[in-house]
């Protein structure tokens, strides 16, 4: 029993000097150096270093592993197979021609498209798709010197196409769907395409229709409008219209047509431009009805009028940023140069005096890489000689909404 009661104090004192070198060893104090809890030192020991046997295979099981290695090679071929080509980036190694055409556009990309972005950003993406509802229309009106008047015009065309875009590149084609689904012939044709910076913006397009409707003819129904189909009207024309945007910096026409550009704050500008436009229309009054004959006042039933028409263009275009989703824009562009016809032509080869104008608006949304777009265009040109004059429209309107990627 004695012993047992010898045995309980000498615990105790056990018990007590472990807490004194645990509270001790905790503060670092009074302890040799060699004693002292470092725990920089215990964080910094190798895992190998262990005195616990790991097994080779798993000895960075789990381990995040660093990847130092850094992509030294600049070549063009190995950035574009990676996916990180840039144009812009000066590092890259480019052969000596495809190195200056890059120089050239990387040039051009400064002078031709920096803009001021408290008016006008970018949206970040290089592709715009978008799919197309065209409805679209030609009027001719017809004068000869001896008073005859008429007005012809079609009835609207319910055209179906699709538009694809490449940074400044796009191309659109269009064509008839209601003779497409019938399987009759497909008489009405657009096509367009374009260059568009924020200096200047390039538009060429292609039209191609047959047959029209007679809205007057001369003296018949005491002048008043009716509508008779005619299939003696058959028009082609191909043209190019070039603008020079003066307030470029602050003002994207790309913003309202062709969703290249984000408009920010409202903004007005000038521009001035060159046209140019092959027209080829012909008219046949053989095709004409028994009924419409006798009110022919003109003794010939063939006319064509086949020109090259040469146009100054100056106009005005506003953008109107209706909210963060919203712009509206509007723009004239009258014009003024010379027709040059060919010998084909009614009135044989001559330069005449030509008068042109192109009118444009739309309404324009936006919301992240999606947009729509409602478009309203006109284009004329007048043909105007000794014994004739004919002014020929296209009016379209365009109902069209796609995606930027």
């Amino acid at each position: 029993m004695r012993c047992a009661r010898l045995n309980i104090p000498f615990q105790l004192i056990l018990y007590l000097l472990f807490l004194t070198l645990t509270v001790f060893t905790s503060k670092g104090e009074r302890l040799p150096d060699e004693l002292r809890w470092a725990p920089v030192d215990v964080v910094e020991v190798p895992v190998i270093d262990s005195v616990i046997p790991v097994a080779p295979e798993l000895a960075n099981w789990n381990v995040p592993q660093r990847t130092d290695t850094v992509d030294t090679n600049r070549n063009w071929w190995h950035l574009l197979w990676k996916g990180q080509l840039s144009m812009s980036d000066s590092t890259v190694q480019w052969p000596k021609f495809l190195g200056f055409c890059v120089k050239v556009y990387n040039w051009g990309d400064r002078v031709f498209s920096s803009t001021d972005h408290e008016y006008v950003v970018g949206t970040g993406k290089k592709w715009r798709a978008r799919l197309i509802n065209d409805n679209w229309n030609e009027s001719y009106y017809l004068h000869f010197a001896n008073k005859f008047r008429s007005l012809m015009s079609g009835n609207p065309h319910i055209l179906a196409g699709a538009s694809l875009q490449y940074m400044a590149v796009s191309y659109t084609y269009s064509l008839d769907i209601s003779h497409l689904i019938s399987g009759g012939p497909i008489n009405y044709r657009k096509q367009e395409f374009g260059f568009n910076c924020a200096r200047f913006s390039v538009d060429g397009y292609y039209y191609k229709n047959g047959g029209t409707y007679i809205r007057t003819f001369g003296n018949y129904n005491d002048h008043k409008h009716f509508s008779e189909p005619f299939s003696g009207v058959s028009m082609s024309t191909f043209g190019l219209d070039g603008y020079y945007f003066l307030n470029g910096y602050k003002y994207s026409q790309g913003a309202a047509y062709n969703f290249s550009k984000l408009q920010l704050k409202s903004q007005g500008c000038f521009m001035v431009g060159l046209a140019y436009c092959n027209q080829n229309i012909e008219f046949n009054f053989e095709k004409l009805s028994d009924e419409l004959k006798p009110y022919m006042s003109f003794d010939e039933t063939h006319y064509r009028f086949h020109y090259n028409d040469y146009n100054l263009l100056f106009g005005y275009g506003y953008n109107c940023v209706m909210g963060s989703h919203w712009l509206y824009n509007i723009t004239v562009i009258p014009g003024l140069g010379f027709n040059h016809c060919y010998e084909d032509s009614y009135d044989g080869s001559a330069k005449l005096l030509s008068v042109s104008g192109r009118a444009m608006t739309s309404f324009t949304y936006n919301n992240g890489n999606w947009f729509a777009g409602l478009q309203g265009r006109v284009r004329g040109n007048w043909y105007r000689s000794n014994r004739t004059s004919l002014f020929s429209t296209v009016e379209s309107v365009v109902l069209s909404g796609g995606i930027r990627f």
